[in-house]
């Protein structure tokens, strides 16, 4: 076999395999046990190596995430409670499938401990306490370790696993393949070609491919299909791994909880005093307080105030990004020199700077100690305890070093971009990259954790701290050039569409300008936020963006997994022993609602979100409460919506408090496929009559039972209601429609404000009609807009509505679409048309079970009603005879229709004819829609020869042209320059 190591630095030995031969079932059970001891000896020292200490206290508890669809069987749609699990239960025996393959991918951002915990897992593997018997081997495969490497193949990576072993390594391990488990840890973020091509993967494990090729080999489950998987990636890596992955099961790694950095504070100090001094400290900053929910934070805090004295704890609350927290570290390891000059401790951080960038720019995490050489570090400087902060001896390596974590890495990346000013440095053809040429590796997304650090460091107020600690000054301009393109990129369109908002945010609060963020913001006009899961620091990226926009904003989030919130019982468990009660509540209780951070953005009196969607939000009453308190000062929120939300009555009657304090201007509250109780109708029934600015309230998909529309129904008829616009589509249950009409009608009775009624997609029936329409009658009633479409409707619910037309004065737009009304009630509906005494403009009649037999009565309602702007007839079986009668209608001078919609109406050239009648004399009519009948081209040239005629005023015509010939197109080409205007 070839050398199986050529990609690593740990090793040069050479593997070999024995020639096949078959193995003893006693060879193949020492040769597993062997592995196990050597895995369990090699991850013995997790909590002892600094760089995986938070591993033992971070709980292997992940969060399922479902991003391909919720399930239709749950109520409405909505999703149900997280669903947590351990990791060796992801690999536990799976009742929906017979498969035992399965591929798991772990998603967390930098520093959540990604491979402490796959580190731990395997720990745990090799010592008999997780999955027994599930797996023969584990085979972990370090992504960045391999990047760099030019082709390798799937037998060196095995082989590579087992270089500390003797023995027919590929033989013995590919015995049972559907018994490995192939970890990939870091799978890479950076902008690879992804190829699609088959013949670019590789389904041989001897055959050598270019890394990239390799990896997707693997996740597409073209190499070893029958073996399980375990991914870790970053959330930037999921959109690629996302079009390789088959059925995954995707979770999330979950920050730290907050009694869980408890014990890791009280584990690193010596003082349980000490500890909580710190941990307290972190609660008065809430933004460091959340940062510290990462390992890594948690961990890089500990390390600097365990050496250093109580000034450094008062630092503490002046930290507000992540480019503080690691500049802090940084500048307070640098003071820990002794015996060298603090020039010579800078010369080595540019040094690692240096070192960081070449190695970033060739994908490489792994230095000889030849590479730190070139970068002015010598072996002893990275043996000396300063060096020891920032970097460790890779594992099994002769003078191999890597970053303490690949974090670090990224970090003084950034530093050497913000600082390279001097294009004359010696190393600069080994790193001659610009920050955008970098920015470009990572995709137009924001995403990468460099171009963050990046931002942090241009803050005006780091400079001279960035100065004092690596001895160089900041490349002068560099912010302004970065602000500048920032800019440029959001107000480009194309390059917009490709910003993953999140990912702008974090930059954007890594810089804190807020003036600089108002302008950014003010360009996106609307945030869009859909990803599966989002943590607590995106919200407080999120919410220092749009805190103090200067635009009218429309923001849309999906709330089902915002991580890091915790429940209301859990917050006074924290509360220090010396507070009393209230104290505690006001200084140091933690935020318990997801929509906390939200909240106090839009609490900011600056803050101009005006149209607020939360989707998949549990309205708790932590949730009631934070959205209760927006409308104390908010003075721009307008439109408030939920969609698919389980809303439970504490938390929708706090909401409802809100609602109806005197400051409160919201006038839009949709609820679309929620879940609801009468007694929550109830409090938005206080509401309508309490709420002066409330006008419009609409329930989609959202089932009322009949308790709850007759409490709904008491507000809407108090004097003080001001609603105008109600919609209940697809809401009212079939056993209560009939007496939810008779509450309504005693609405319409009683309110003179309400405009109009969406009743559409419920089961009224002619019986419901009848009963509303003895509200719709009354004097009171001054409805502008009915839509009963879909509702179960015959031609006997005309003769209620015929009456209606003739006595309303205030009706405009009827729809009544999707009934089986026939000519008959057609016919009703032209008798009160003929008689109204309003102006009805819109009426709308698609798939109605029409035939040609009521266009005479719908000519009659043309020629008599002047008022009469939109009619769609569409998908009836009108037929060309009742094309031309109805034409004749259109022709009449008193006719004012200016769009008909005629799409599917059985009709053919034979109409052309009375259709092109129509258009060269017809002033009025703007928008025609003939698709979906059978024009061919000859009826097709008719209506082009009467479109060009000077009197027609048509701006917009649909219709087919699949079947249409050359000279037709001419025509139609000809048309258009005669008429620029035209749209088809």
């Amino acid at each position: 076999m070839e050398p199986a190591c050529t990609w690593s630095l740990l090793s040069e030995k050479k593997a070999t395999s024995s020639s096949l031969a078959l193995l003893s079932w006693k060879e193949f059970t020492d040769y597993r046990e062997a592995f196990q001891k050597h895995l369990k000896q090699k991850y013995q020292k997790i909590g002892v190596d600094k760089c995986y200490y938070h591993g033992k206290h971070i709980r292997p508890r992940l969060l399922l995430v479902k991003e391909h669809g919720i399930s239709e069987k749950t109520p409405c749609g909505i999703p149900q409670q997280d669903h947590f699990i351990e990791l060796e239960h992801v690999f536990g025996p799976n009742e929906e499938s017979c498969s035992s393959s399965r591929t798991v991918v772990l998603q967390g951002c930098a520093g959540i401990g990604k491979t402490a915990v796959v580190h731990k897992f395997m720990f745990d593997w090799a010592a008999g306490m997780v999955t027994p018997d599930r797996f023969d081997y584990l085979i972990y495969v370090n992504c960045r370790e391999i990047s760099r490497t030019a082709n390798l193949s799937a037998a060196d990576l095995i082989t590579n696993s087992f270089q500390d072993l003797k023995g027919p390594i590929l033989d013995t391990v590919l015995l049972y393949p559907e018994k490995l488990l192939f970890i990939l840890d870091g799978f890479p973020e950076l902008q690879y070609p992804v190829s699609d091509q088959e013949e670019d993967l590789s389904v041989n494990p001897q055959e050598r491919k270019p890394v990239e090729s390799l990896l997707c080999s693997f996740v597409s489950k073209k190499l070893f299909p029958e073996s399980s998987l375990l991914i870790t990636a970053r959330p930037t890596a999921m959109k690629k791994l996302h079009s390789l992955l088959k059925q995954p099961i995707q979770a999330e790694i979950l920050w730290f909880t907050d009694t869980e950095k408890r014990a890791y504070f009280l584990s690193r100090f010596s003082g349980a005093n000490a500890a909580m001094k710190v941990f307290y400290t972190l609660r008065e900053n809430e933004g460091l307080d959340i940062m510290s929910s990462l390992p890594i934070v948690s961990w890089m805090i500990c390390s600097v105030l365990q050496s250093q004295g109580e000034g450094d704890r008062t630092l503490l609350k002046s930290l507000q990004t992540m480019s503080d927290v690691y500049l802090f570290y940084f500048s307070k390891c640098l003071k820990t020199l002794t015996g060298v000059s603090v020039w010579k401790g800078q010369s080595c951080l540019w040094g690692l700077c240096s070192l960081a960038a070449e190695g970033l720019q060739k994908h490489q995490v792994l230095f000889a100690a030849s590479d730190l050489r070139r970068h002015g570090i010598g072996v002893y400087d990275a043996n000396c305890a300063f060096l020891s902060h920032f970097l460790k001896k890779a594992e099994g390596g002769v003078n191999v070093y890597t970053f303490l974590h690949f974090s670090f890495q990224e970090f003084l990346t950034a530093v050497f971009y913000a600082l390279k000013n001097d294009s004359s440095w010696m190393f600069f053809d080994q790193v001659g990259k610009t920050w955008q040429e970098i920015f470009q590796q990572y995709g137009k997304g924001f995403s990468s954790l460099l171009i963050r650090f990046l931002f942090g460091l241009l803050h005006r107020g780091k400079g001279h701290t960035v100065e004092t600690t690596f001895g160089r000054k900041v490349s002068p301009g560099l912010r302004e050039e970065l602000l500048k393109w920032t800019e440029r990129e959001i107000q480009d369109k194309s390059s917009r569409l490709q910003i993953e908002p999140v990912d702008l945010f974090h930059c954007l609060y890594e810089i804190q300008e807020e003036e600089y963020t108002k302008k950014i913001i003010d360009d996106l006009q609307s945030i869009i936020l859909l990803q599966p899961t989002y943590t607590k620091m995106d919200m407080l990226a999120m919410s220092f963006c749009v805190k103090s926009s200067h635009s009218h904003l429309s923001v849309s989030l999906k709330c089902q997994h915002i991580l890091g919130f915790q429940e209301e019982e859990q917050a006074s468990a924290l509360t220090p022993p010396a507070l009393t009660l209230n104290q505690s509540f006001q200084l140091y209780n933690v935020p318990v609602s997801r929509l906390h951070l939200l909240c106090q953005a839009l609490q900011n009196p600056y803050c101009k979100i005006k149209d607020l969607k939360l989707i998949f939000c549990h309205l708790t009453a932590s949730c009631g409460r934070d959205l209760s308190s927006v409308f104390e000062t908010n003075q721009y929120l307008t439109d408030l919506e939920f969609v698919k939300n389980t809303l439970e009555d504490s938390g929708l009657k706090l909401l409802c408090e809100g609602l109806k304090r005197p400051n409160c201007i919201l006038q839009k509250l949709r609820l679309y496929r929620c879940l609801i109780s009468p007694a929550s109708c109830g409090a938005l029934a206080a509401v309508l009559s309490t709420n002066q600015w409330l006008t419009e309230l609409e329930f989609s998909e959202t089932k009322l039972e009949a308790s709850a529309l007759k409490l709904l129904c008491e507000g809407l008829k108090d004097p003080n209601c001001k609603l105008q616009k109600l919609k209940l589509c697809a809401s009212l249950l079939p056993e209560s429609s009939e007496a939810v009409c008779k509450y309504l009608a005693s609405v319409l009775i009683c309110n003179p404000h309400l405009t109009e009624l969406d009743l559409s997609e419920n089961p009224l029936g002619d019986t419901g009609v009848k009963y509303l329409c003895e509200g719709l009658r009354h004097a009171n009633c001054k409805v502008e807009k009915l839509d009963l479409s879909t509702c179960s409707l015959t031609d006997a619910s005309c003769v209620e509505l015929s009456s209606f037309l003739q006595v309303s004065q205030t009706l405009q737009e009827l729809f009544v679409f999707a009934n089986v009304l026939g000519d008959t009630g057609v016919r009703r509906l032209c008798e009160g048309l003929l008689h109204a005494k309003g102006m009805i403009k819109n009426l709308v009649l698609w798939t109605c079970h029409l035939t040609g037999a009521c266009c005479q009565d719908l000519c009659n309602a043309l020629y008599t009603n002047e008022h009469l702007r939109d009619l769609d007839l569409s998908d009836n079986a009108l037929g060309d005879e009742g094309m031309q009668v109805l034409c004749e209608g259109l022709k009449h001078p008193y006719c004012k229709l200016q769009t008909l919609w005629l799409a599917e109406c059985h009709l053919t050239d034979a109409c052309c004819g009375a259709l092109a009648s129509v258009l060269s004399r017809n002033e009025n009519l703007t928008l025609l829609d003939l698709s979906g009948n059978h024009l061919r081209d000859f009826g097709v040239q008719m209506l082009c020869d009467a479109l060009i005629h000077p009197v027609c005023k048509l701006q917009t015509f649909y219709i087919d042209t699949d079947h249409l010939h050359d000279d037709t197109f001419r025509k139609m080409e000809a048309l258009k320059r005669s008429k620029p205007g035209i749209t088809w």
